[in-house]
């Protein structure tokens, strides 16, 4: 009988132990939410997705993760153009001033709901953090007025 309750205390004490293991994973485990694009036959919808960041979340990481676009079982379109590239993110002040590559212009493929999604992505994904209230967005170190024409962006947003 004395074994049995060694054996178990020996056992609760494994499990102890792998609980608290899990636990320390857990909540190193960060989360960000992303926008990417539904196309329905009549709309384009924002939808966000959360992704789970084993280290701490800050906006580069989300804009990071946010360039990536949607896995393929996510079964959505990417909201900023193929092949954009963060070159910059400075926050001063509570603006974040973030500076996209020119592809985020030129492999732009869209009307005006796209590219207004875009930008909201962008500026969504970016407002989500407390040390951010608004949002420049700059194209190879300068202020463009658009990306496509339809969405101003030549001032601070939203």
């Amino acid at each position: 009988m004395r074994y049995i309750w060694i054996i178990a205390l020996i056992l609760a004490i494994i499990t102890c132990c792998y609980l608290y293991y899990q636990v320390k994973i857990l909540s190193r485990l960060n989360q960000v939410v992303v926008f990417f694009i539904r196309s329905t036959p009549t709309d384009f919808l924002l939808v966000p997705v959360i992704r789970t960041i084993n280290e701490s979340a800050t906006p580069k990481i989300a804009l990071e993760l946010l360039l990536e676009g949607p896995t393929p079982e996510e079964n959505l379109n990417p909201s900023v153009s193929p092949g954009t590239k963060l070159l910059d993110l400075k926050i001063e002040n509570r603006l974040a001033t973030v500076d996209f590559s020119s592809e985020i212009k030129t492999n732009f493929v869209g009307g005006s709901q796209l590219e207004a999604q875009l930008v909201e992505a962008i500026v969504r994904t970016l407002l989500q953090f407390d040390t951010i209230d608004r949002v420049e967005i700059l194209m190879e170190g300068n202020r463009i007025e658009s990306i496509a024409g339809h969405v101003a962006i030549d001032r601070y947003l939203p």
